[in-house]
């Protein structure tokens, strides 16, 4: 906790994009390829939950991988993974001595020096496949030191505008920013835009794109999945077909591009081992059912924090509305989010599908107060006709015990809005066993 609160202090801006300084450092340190196979994962939303499917894969066939991700949910730790498991504590303060002494008067960004912290401990173990999980953007991120062999973009939608644009076509440049010239480009989006395909066109990048290079569907009873696709690329490729696979907790399509790009990399030689890890896969907080003692209604977390993600989460409400036994079930959202975000793209994404808003504040100074966003919401809910039922707390664990005792039986409650939403609520749930 002592370094993680000293290398948030290090640089006097949070988020400072460039490589030069972090670059610097790195080569201070030799550090080369963290692994021998390194695939890069950008995009708006789903990251995640292509990292952990690409990650389950590669571990179901018996290569030893190390995955970097950010934000972390509950402990820092959980950024840094070798073979599904966090890093020790040890491990990473041992790297963060070894940054602050090659570092000199260089200054780092907390997320460059966590970057260059899970390079160095990759670098120190023996990986077959290190899975890099872009932090913002592409282009400028401190990941993009290291060369991707497959870069993978997840999906493109507004986020970050104020480093990363203002439309889709200017941020699918940011992100085309993980291309390596010749290396192979998986996108999870049917229609990505131009701008991303152009900067692959101009690099010699072969591009797989869902519906026309790879495709999956459900069977007709909706408990099976099917798969189809190409084991390699170029002249060695073949198409592989998967078929009676069980169904994955994460969205289908992410794990269809992630199924793609593993394909790609030419190590997935035991496709039997696949059903397997895909039916062990889960990725926490990302509509996470858990269980609440003593609450009758089911209870979702969602790190869900832009329109995009707001859309999917919509979306698997209404299928479980639908799904009820009960036709009178309802939804009450418990919501905290950062002043930077598209909160109307929010809403509007989720109005139909929320019942009872709780809207709540953490403690974090990018917060939006929650009666700024419960003005904002109201005001959005006229313009629309509608009329909020809504209330307004202090903090999110107040908003969650609150809706814990007012939802019924059926009812569901979600968490959402931010990783630190769902963190607090978590972290008080575990306090309290």
């Amino acid at each position: 906790m002592q370094w993680l609160d000293r290398i948030q202090l290090l640089h006097p801006q949070e988020i400072d994009l460039g490589l030069q300084r972090v670059q610097q450092v790195a080569d201070r340190l030799n550090l080369g390829r963290p692994a021998p196979l390194v695939i890069t994962v950008t995009g708006t939303n789903g990251k995640g939950s292509h990292v952990a499917t690409l990650e389950a894969l590669f571990c179901a066939q018996g290569l030893r991988v190390g995955c970097y991700t950010s934000p972390h949910l509950m402990r820092y730790n959980e950024r840094v993974c070798i073979q599904g498991q966090p890093v020790s504590d040890l491990a990473l303060v041992e790297a963060f001595d070894r940054i602050e002494a090659a570092r000199g008067d260089v200054s780092l960004t907390y997320f460059e020096f966590g970057t260059l912290a899970a390079l160095l401990i990759f670098a120190d173990t023996a990986l077959d496949v290190a899975v890099l999980e872009v932090g913002m953007g592409g282009r400028l991120d401190a990941v993009n030191i290291v060369d991707a062999d497959i870069a993978v973009v997840t999906n493109i939608d507004l986020d970050h505008q104020e480093w990363l644009g203002n439309t889709r076509d200017v941020i699918a440049i940011e992100k085309a920013g993980i291309f390596r010239r010749g290396k192979v480009v998986v996108c999870a989006e049917e229609l990505p835009p131009q701008t991303l395909l152009d900067a692959a066109f101009a690099l010699d990048c072969p591009v797989y794109l869902p519906g026309r290079d790879y495709r999956w569907c459900l069977d007709d009873t909706a408990r099976l999945w099917s798969w189809q696709g190409w084991s390699q690329q170029g002249l060695q490729g073949t198409e592989v077909a998967l078929h009676d696979l069980p169904i994955p907790q994460l969205a289908p399509g992410n794990v269809a591009s992630a199924l793609q790009a593993a394909f790609l990399s030419g190590l997935l030689t035991d496709t039997a081992m696949i059903a397997k890890a895909l039916a062990q896969l889960n990725l926490a907080g990302r509509q996470q059912w858990i269980d609440v003692p003593g609450t009758r209604a089911k209870v979702m977390v969602d790190v869900a924090h832009n329109p995009h993600a707001a859309t999917a989460l919509a979306e698997r409400l209404k299928n479980e509305r639908a799904a009820s036994i009960n036709s009178s079930a309802k939804v009450h959202m418990v919501v905290a989010m950062m002043a930077d975000k598209d909160h109307e793209g929010f809403y509007r994404a989720l109005e139909n599908q929320v019942d009872f808003w709780y809207i709540a504040h953490f403690e974090l100074a990018r917060c939006l107060p929650a009666e700024m966003l419960a003005d904002k919401w109201q005001l959005l809910a006229q313009q629309s006709g509608k009329s909020l039922t809504m209330q307004v707390f202090n903090n999110v664990v107040q908003g969650f015990d609150c809706a814990c005792q007012q939802a019924s039986e059926h009812d569901i409650i979600v968490v959402c809005g931010s990783f630190i939403t769902v963190s607090n609520v978590i972290s008080a749930l575990e306090s309290r066993v």
